[in-house]
């Protein structure tokens, strides 16, 4: 899987994310529409661009929204700085995503996101908004069995230059921590080449 770079252009000043604690997820409330749509949608209402960092397509295709490392605009004052956006496209009052949405929502946090930004609470634009998105037939089990990992155990801190970072301890007593946060801490600069999935830490 990969994701579909849109190359949408935004209007005014958007403004870089400080951290990444969560990942918000959101149904569209509409037909199976493209990021281009969305984004047309959100530039109507007076918005910089569309507001979701992700678009998952019915048929699993995961198109680029918002650049990933901007604050987005889909979860309020108090979801946006701190979270990453992810909207699946259908109307999960009515409907339920597809399974190759279902698919690709899971690629995209345990195969993507997890490994850039550390493993981050899963949760609903409900969470956060008097809102019923992402819909009241969003399989939250089903995607909570999914992102378990046998191997993960205890949460546990990592200290490094006096900053405190999160991370885990899996069972064969590996640790797991943020790539990019640990680097950051080390005074190192990070990218991500998404061609060929790499992580580049530079001095």
């Amino acid at each position: 899987m990969q994701v579909t770079e849109t190359n949408l252009k935004f209007s005014g000043s958007l403004t870089k994310r400080k951290s990444t604690k969560r990942v918000i997820l959101h149904h569209s409330a509409s037909p199976d529409v493209p990021a281009s749509t969305i984004h047309g949608w959100h530039l109507g209402q007076k918005w910089s661009g569309i507001g979701y960092h992700f678009v998952i397509r019915q048929n699993g295709d995961i198109e680029r929204g918002r650049a990933e490392n901007l604050i987005g605009a889909h979860a309020g004052e108090k979801g946006n700085p701190d979270s990453i956006g992810i909207v699946l496209t259908g109307n999960f009052e009515t409907g339920k995503p597809t399974t190759a949405q279902m698919d690709s929502l899971v690629w995209l946090l345990k195969d993507y996101l997890f490994p850039k930004y550390g493993v981050k609470p899963v949760i609903g634009h409900k969470d956060v908004m008097a809102t019923a998105c992402p819909g009241k037939n969003f399989p939250w089990e089903e995607l909570r069995e999914r992102l378990e990992d046998d191997e993960m155990a205890v949460e546990t801190k990592i200290k490094v230059n006096g900053q405190v970072l999160t991370g885990y301890i899996l069972k064969d007593n590996r640790s797991y921590a943020p790539v990019r946060a640990l680097a950051e801490a080390l005074g190192a600069k990070v990218d991500w080449d998404d061609k060929t999935k790499t992580v580049i830490i530079t001095k």
